[in-house]
């Protein structure tokens, strides 16, 4: 497992180096990945801190409807900004509980931090004193991969490339609500393989397009042909196993009601506005 930290690459023999380490500071299951950022800290009873509490205790109210939450408060130095985003195939319940432990978890790891992100596997919370939505600078990349390589690592990357990359596009091609996009492909040795993407959805095409891109050849550079992975980053992430980890999530948008018949004899212009509501349904 490899992590890349602010273009330092550490190297961790286990996954259960980094549990220990969290489940030190709580007696619960920890991030997968967390990070107290080094933009400046606040102190106690500051407004700054009043801003984040309130920041934070209205951000589970702003969800979008997709498990996007975002929600600023304060100017100039003492603003604070915060988002967070689910998994698209994530259930509401599940989300609003990641995302409240997240908060409480968060402030615990990062007391005093102005800055912080932590990482589950359901969701993704960050706050900060700088801009975060449609900020895609990226300062570090979080990667993990699987030990262990695909028995033929060039059948592997030639079925698993065209896979992210059609993903990558339906993910970037979908609304402000919601950039996510599942799929599977069949690999050597009739082996299935499974991905999935993500953006956070304020994102325009281009730029979901481009931080998924980067985000995937960053993790082949040194990483190719493992049998699994992920980049984790505040604006976008993907995954790919040998194994399904995801729920199949599939949006199915009504077609158009039939076109209104005009009565013989009548010269009336109708105009009619659709709005399709988008219903996601997980299949276990």
């Amino acid at each position: 497992m490899f992590i890349v930290l602010a273009g330092k690459l550490l190297l961790w023999s286990t996954f259960v180096f980094i549990y220990l380490i969290n489940t030190t500071t709580l007696a619960q299951p920890g991030f997968i990945s967390y990070y107290c950022g080094e933009s400046g800290n606040f102190t106690r009873n500051s407004t700054y801190q009043g801003n984040l509490d309130d920041t934070l205790a209205a951000l589970p109210n702003t969800n979008s409807g997709f498990g996007f939450y975002n929600r600023s408060t304060g100017q100039g130095n003492d603003s604070v900004n915060s988002i967070a985003l689910c998994r698209g195939d994530v259930e509401p319940g599940l989300c609003r509980s990641c995302l409240n432990d997240s908060i409480v978890r968060l402030r615990k790891i990062c007391p005093n931090q102005k800055e912080a992100i932590g990482y589950y596997d359901n969701c993704m919370l960050k706050y900060s004193n700088e801009t975060i939505l449609g900020n895609t600078r990226i300062r570090f990349y979080v990667f993990y991969a699987n030990n262990q390589n695909a028995s033929d690592e060039d059948g592997f990357n030639r079925a698993l490339r065209p896979l992210m990359n059609r993903l990558r596009g339906d993910a970037a091609a979908g609304g402000p609500l919601l950039k996510f996009a599942t799929g599977n492909t069949t690999g050597p040795n009739l082996e299935t393989i499974y991905g999935l993407v993500q953006c956070t959805p304020e994102l325009n095409e281009m730029q979901c397009s481009g931080c998924l891109e980067d985000a995937i050849s960053q993790f082949g550079n040194s990483n190719s042909g493992k049998i699994g992975g992920r980049t984790l980053l505040p604006m976008c992430n993907f995954r790919y196993e040998i194994s399904r980890f995801y729920n199949e999530s599939t949006l199915f948008i009504p077609p158009p009601p039939p076109p209104i018949p005009t009565p013989p004899g009548t010269n009336c212009i109708f105009f009619t506005t659709l709005i399709s509501d988008m219903v996601l349904i997980h299949l276990i």
